[in-house]
């Protein structure tokens, strides 16, 4: 089942690929999202990957899609 869910969230229309430039900077919720970093980034490029857990007080993203759907 797990393999279904990742091979369905995969697909090239769910995927969003960034290619970056200086002073790019992305962020995501977890709750939400998969992250995958990629494997072409060469040991010259420095990447700055910080985490910020704050409290989930926020609405999950079902809670989202129920509150878009009633609108």
């Amino acid at each position: 089942m797990i393999r279904e869910l990742i091979d369905h969230a995969t697909q090239r229309q769910f995927v969003y690929t960034h290619r970056w430039r200086a002073m790019d900077l992305v962020m995501w919720d977890d709750r939400c999202t998969m992250h995958r970093g990629s494997s072409s980034t060469t040991s010259a490029t420095k990447r700055d990957m910080r985490r910020a857990t704050v409290s989930d007080v926020a609405p999950t993203c079902e809670q989202m899609g129920l509150a878009a759907a009633a609108e």
